[in-house]
């Protein structure tokens, strides 16, 4: 099973394009995963019909993007090897197969972009290079017991008297992580550590590095 976003509104995509919230409400009203159609939007590999991962079991839009969770995926070889490339960060990019209803579209000047105010969505696939990238998967802490035991050693590593606030801000990534984007929290997570005088941090042989890649 995978999750994450399979748009992202209000954000201008290398083509000069932008989704707004309900541009895919429609679709998925009509062929979501709760719908009784007999062609429901799918999940692709690379926008391939012939390679089908799975269906969806969520698809709905948030104030950031089209949100998802596929069905486990289908035992076949192309979804092994996709799982296998998701999960090492080879592939960490998402797209969607629409056709824009242009009497629904309209041009923004302030970001030169064309606004698609309602798509017909087709499908959402894993792909190599999106065309936004701010698409991503979003991945539970709970499923990831070494991301768990190095944030715990990087709070421990830190000036006794910041460690609150510290556990406060993961805290918020922990409710949010799975549903909404985090990337404000991780932004107030980066801040605090460049304001941080060297001096004060204990070396306890953490991956910092590692921390920051896999919020």
């Amino acid at each position: 099973m995978l999750k994450g976003y399979l748009a992202v509104f209000n954000n201008k995509d290398y083509s000069g394009e932008k989704f707004i919230k309900g541009t895919f409400a429609k679709s998925i009203k009509e062929r979501g995963p709760d719908s009784l159609a007999k062609a429901k939007i799918l999940f692709l590999n690379q926008h391939k019909q012939s390679q089908p991962l799975a269906q969806f079991a969520i698809l709905k839009e948030d104030d950031y993007g089209l949100y998802f969770e596929s069905k486990p995926l289908d035992n076949v070889d192309w979804a092994n090897d996709v799982l296998t490339q998701v999960k090492s960060g080879t592939l960490n990019q998402l797209s969607v197969g629409f056709l824009p209803v242009w009497d629904k579209a309209y041009y923004d000047e302030t970001d030169d972009s064309i606004v698609f105010a309602e798509s017909m969505l087709f499908e959402g696939s894993v792909v190599t290079f999106g065309d936004n990238p701010e698409t991503h998967f979003v991945k539970s802490l709970a499923e990831d017991a070494t991301l768990l035991q190095e944030t715990e050693n990087f709070v421990n590593s830190l000036p006794q008297s910041t460690q609150i606030e510290a556990r406060k801000l993961f805290q918020i990534y922990k409710t949010l992580g799975d549903h909404e984007p985090f990337k404000a929290c991780l932004d107030e997570i980066k801040a605090a550590l460049k304001e941080a005088k060297p001096s004060e941090v204990k070396q306890k042989g953490i991956d910092y590095q590692y921390l920051l890649t896999h919020l």
